[in-house]
This record gives structure tokens, sequence and C-alpha cells, in this order.
């Protein structure tokens, strides 16, 4: 099973899929993650405001944090590689990088 974490900057909400504007990246990456077959992806996903610790305990995230500023957020890991910072990647990107091509074409 492969691990997806994401640690996104401070949000109104743990999804930041709240609001009167949603950015429509956001909620199509929350569509995209809740459609991840569960046997094959752990999704887990963290908050800056309300999941600190994870922050200051994943060695790679904390150096990044001290170099680059709170400005490298969001980052996004499948198992322990860095995929993406400093924005969210759109549907077809993060699918590619994730190896599952098919989910293109529905996004």
């Amino acid at each position: 099973m492969k691990t997806l974490k994401i640690y996104d900057p401070a949000m109104c909400c743990p999804t930041g899929v709240c609001g009167t504007s949603v950015d429509t990246k956001l909620l199509q990456l929350s569509n995209f993650i809740n459609s991840l077959d569960k046997k094959m992806f752990e999704v887990k996903r963290y908050g800056l405001t309300t999941n600190p610790q994870e922050y200051v305990t994943n060695g790679e995230v904390s150096q990044l944090l001290n170099k680059e500023g709170v400005e490298v957020l969001p980052l996004i890991f499948l198992d322990d590689e860095l995929l993406f910072k400093k924005d969210y990647p759109t549907v077809p990107e993060l699918s590619s990088r994730m190896g599952l091509a098919s989910f293109i074409a529905k996004f």
C-alpha cells in the first residue's frame, strides 16, 4: 500500500474546501483523494494549524520549512518521495505522478 501525505498551509478548514470562495483546484483534489482505492492508497493530510507536530517530526518537511519558510507549502509526498511543493497539482499532474493515468480522463 502506498501512502500519500499532504502537508497543507494554514487554512480555514482541514481540506480548504469551505467558505464562500472555494479554490476549484482544492475541490478537484479533494474529490480525487476521496475516489482513490483505499486498498491501494492511504491518504494522510496534515494542517499547519491543526497538526503542527507533524511538520516538526518529519525531518524533510521541517528542513524545507526552515530553509524556504511557509511559502513552501503545500508539500505532497508519495511514500517518502516529494512530488510537489509550493502549489497544489492538478488532478492529471498528481494522478500521473502516482502512476494512475486512467484517472486523467475522469477529471
